[in-house]
């Protein structure tokens, strides 16, 4: 599989080096020291960027660096756009939930929608996706879009869960997993109280629901490899879980299958933005470009990644590949994709979640 990917991976370049020698202008070469030119990327660790068969053939088909940043939130990366010099970030990742305000506080460059082949390749939904779109104008590109719903290892747990409940069932104490974020909290627990996800009234439910949950739990997990390694070692036999990560740990071999549940779960949709210190903004333009052509998007997908916005790629998926990754369009259809939030509203609840890990 992965010799698969290194080969269209490789056409990709050979495409690349092909309009190149025909005269289209190449990107990069070297800087004014006789240096390739470095591309400083703000993204999750295994998220794409740093596939070393990505990285291998975007170098050699560009000539230049790819130096990855990880992030651990998104708040951490809105304090990077804030604080970084010109120069030091050159494209980053905002999902929804930050993206009105990185273009607010005017944090990104505007997007040149023309100077991307694959952009009228994506579906209509997410060339369109409000958060991207400010004034008229585009500031970010979508790269992928998942859920956070509940994954499970079928050697322990034999019939899957049919609802968003199941994080909460006692019946699973004592191995369960929460994700330590106080979006995925708040909203999986708007959802099991029957609130809009995106917009609780009754917090004190909410608080009630997450601190009955903390009985149960086993742990609450930060990073996809944390996940990976109570999974592995069966701590948890069910949590909370990314569709992407749960895809890829199939695809290692690992027991586990992933579900949307029937009464909903949260979506999110990833953008490629493109800093406004960036002093490589026609590499940062190819970079984008190729992270959402169909080769690159169905590769990732197949082995798992999120789901592809390129539409070709979508299409070309295996239909029962798509339902167990959580990739489908009924699995699309229960979602509620997370949105941005006022600070205020942040801190609320931030400080409810804080409330709840530190409880006794």
């Amino acid at each position: 599989m992965k010799k698969r990917i290194a080969l269209m991976l490789l056409a990709g370049a050979m495409v690349v080096s092909c309009l190149s020698g025909c005269g289209v202008k190449s990107t990069s070469d070297t800087d004014q020291n006789g240096e390739k030119q470095k591309l400083y990327v703000v993204n999750w660790k295994d998220y794409g960027s740093d596939d070393a068969d990505f990285i291998a053939a975007f170098e050699e088909a560009n000539n230049c660096e790819i130096v990855n940043t990880y992030m651990s939130s998104e708040e951490e990366l809105l304090t990077k756009l804030r604080t970084a010099k010109d120069g030091e970030i050159d494209v980053c990742l905002p999902n929804c939930s930050i993206l009105p305000a990185a273009i607010e506080e005017g944090l990104l460059k505007e997007v040149d929608s023309s100077k991307l082949e694959n952009f009228e390749k994506m579906f209509d939904r997410f060339k369109e996706q409000p958060e991207c779109i400010k004034d008229g104008k585009l500031y970010a590109v979508p790269f992928v879009w998942g859920s956070t719903a509940i994954a499970y290892n079928t050697n322990l747990i034999k019939e899957a869960p049919t609802s968003i409940n199941a994080l909460f069932d006692p019946q699973y104490a004592g191995k369960i997993t929460f994700r330590d974020d106080y979006n995925d909290a708040v909203m999986t627990a708007a959802l099991v109280t029957g609130q809009d996800a995106n917009n609780p009234k009754d917090m004190d439910a909410i608080k009630a629901k997450l601190l009955e949950q903390k009985k149960l739990n086993k742990t609450y997990w930060k990073t996809g490899d944390e996940f990976s390694k109570l999974f592995a070692s069966e701590q948890i036999s069910i949590g909370m879980m990314w569709s992407g990560q749960a895809a890829f740990m199939k695809q290692e071999g690992q027991p586990i299958a992933y579900v949307v549940p029937e009464d909903g779960a949260i979506g999110w949709v990833d953008n490629w933005g493109i800093a406004k210190g960036s002093q490589n903004e026609e590499l940062a333009y190819k970079f984008i470009d190729w992270m959402i052509s169909r080769d690159f998007q169905y590769n990732w997908a197949v082995n798992g990644g999120p789901a592809p916005v390129n539409q070709e790629a979508a299409d070309s998926l295996d239909p029962e590949y798509a339902a167990g990754a959580g990739m489908d369009e009924t699995s699309l259809n229960r979602l509620t994709f997370m949105q941005y939030r006022t600070d205020e509203v942040k801190q609320t609840w931030n400080e409810l979640w804080t409330e709840v890990k530190s409880s006794k």
